[in-house]
């Protein structure tokens, strides 16, 4: 959080979203924990990323952020104000948000022309005339104006995506959700957008919030980074520092197992994959939920959750021995 005072763009106060669900060989529902205590905060023109393996609650946490899912508990506030706030000025915040899918064909209806889905935010706000406000956004993002008049499935991956990210702007809103808006493209593609995203900020000064499970991608273009691991943030960072001194075990492991281009290098660092399965959400571990993976586990990671502490110059860990000395000779000899 701002030390001086200020209030943020966006604040996530303890959040959580939890959903009642039939377990498997029960006639008794359980209750899954998909977000669990989360708190973040977001600065104007700021990116924020977030990362974590798929279960996560990385997806859970975007839709409730944009007020496509109601929290369980927590608050949600845009400029001060609650996004859940009854009546009109709920709804006002509301419309500060956009987000961008994983998969831009399936986001855009494919009877619609491109023209007419990148309008939607417009119409929704009552502006009828919008031809001339789609041929600028979409030249804005890389796009001839001209591909207004097509259907989706007459555009590339790639322009679908860039299409994509025209909606999400058209209306100025304040800050852009991006739920794996690359996954789905080619790595040179995935380049490319990430390059677009980062000039589209420069030029409007939009925020955004960028999930992914692609920590490379993540660091690329965000100022700060988030690590989720079962619902709940085990690590928070400026992204050079988190690039160059991840602290939890868990951020390490995923910073390991991205590949180097040095193979030399590659190998030095052996064997640095996560072993055993993600817990259920649905009865995840007493103490550190991360313990039962963790080399360096002990009885009082397995009995006592760790709180989300600062280490110093506002990097956030939630481990019992972040930054000891076992944690530097474990990291050493590789995570296993």
């Amino acid at each position: 959080m701002p030390t001086d005072g200020t209030i943020p763009l966006l604040q996530v106060k303890n959040l959580k979203r939890q959903f009642n669900v039939r377990q498997l060989g029960s006639r008794e529902n359980g209750v899954l924990r998909a977000v669990d205590d989360v708190s973040l905060h977001l600065e104007a023109g700021e990116s924020l990323g977030i990362v974590g393996e798929s279960g996560c609650g990385k997806s859970t946490l975007a839709r409730l952020i944009v007020g496509l899912l109601e929290p369980t508990d927590g608050r949600i506030l845009i400029e001060g104000g609650d996004i859940w706030a009854s009546g009109a000025a709920g709804r006002e915040r509301r419309r500060k948000f956009q987000m961008v899918f994983q998969n831009p064909a399936g986001s855009m209806n494919p009877r619609r022309t491109v023209g007419a889905s990148v309008s939607e935010p417009l119409q929704a706000k009552g502006i009828r005339k919008t031809a001339e406000a789609v041929e600028r956004m979409l030249t804005l993002v890389g796009l001839d104006p001209q591909m207004a008049d097509r259907k989706p499935h007459q555009l590339s991956g790639g322009q679908q995506q860039r299409a994509s990210i025209a909606r999400a702007l058209i209306a100025d809103p304040a800050i852009v959700v991006h739920d794996e808006s690359i996954a789905s493209l080619d790595i040179s593609l995935q380049a490319q957008i990430l390059n677009l995203l980062l000039d589209l900020q420069k030029e409007l000064g939009t925020s955004y919030i960028f999930i992914s499970h692609d920590l490379a991608a993540v660091q690329a273009i965000s100022h700060r980074v988030i690590v989720m691991y079962l619902g709940e943030v085990v690590e928070a960072s400026d992204s050079t520092v988190f690039a160059s001194r991840p602290l939890h075990p868990y951020s390490q492991a995923l910073r390991n197992a991205t590949l180097l281009p040095d193979p030399i290098h590659e190998r030095a660092r052996g064997d640095t994959l996560l072993r055993g399965d993600v817990p259920s959400p649905i009865n995840p571990p007493v103490g550190c939920r991360f313990h039962t993976r963790c080399p360096l586990a002990t009885d009082q990671c397995r009995k006592q959750k760790p709180s989300l502490r600062d280490t110093g110059d506002g990097h956030l860990v939630a481990c019992h021995f972040a930054g000891s000395s076992s944690q530097t000779q474990v990291v050493s000899e590789g995570v296993a």
